[in-house]
Parts: structure tokens; sequence; C-alpha cells
């Protein structure tokens, strides 16, 4: 099984015409963690994070920002 974060930080960002380097300096985060995100480079994402793009793109869900993509023939291991 295999599963992949895609993180839409690059999307957003587009949209508003912002630079990692400006959005790093409008929410406080590190430019670092911008760029890896920005790169879809995500091995993990810690809540101020989160709660910081969330605040500035104004998303009501982790969902607007980060998905879940799964490799053909995947399903979850979650059985409801």
């Amino acid at each position: 099984m295999d599963v992949k974060l895609v993180c839409k930080l690059k999307n957003l960002m587009e949209e508003r015409h912002i630079s990692q380097i400006g959005l790093a300096q409008e929410t406080g985060l590190a430019p670092g963690t911008v760029g890896k995100l920005y790169r879809n480079q995500i091995n993990r994402i810690d809540e101020n994070t989160l709660k910081q793009l969330c605040l500035y793109f104004g998303l009501k869900s982790v969902a607007q920002l980060i998905e879940i993509e799964w490799e053909p023939g995947d399903e979850s291991p979650i059985r409801h």
C-alpha cells in the first residue's frame, strides 16, 4: 500500500500572487518550512504550521491544504 500526501500550498500561493518569502513574513513561518511545503516535500507538518496557513488563506479544512493520494488499486486499511 502506498499513500502520498499532496500539499496544495503552491496553488494557494499562486492564486494570491504571494512569494515564499512573502508568505513566511506574513505568517511568521520559517522560509525553509514554506519552501518545503511549496515543493511538496512533506514528511511531517506541525499544528502551528497548519494553523498559520489555514488562518492566512482562510481555509475551513486541512483538506484544502493537504490531500491524500492513493496508488491505483490501494484502498484504506480502515474499514467502515
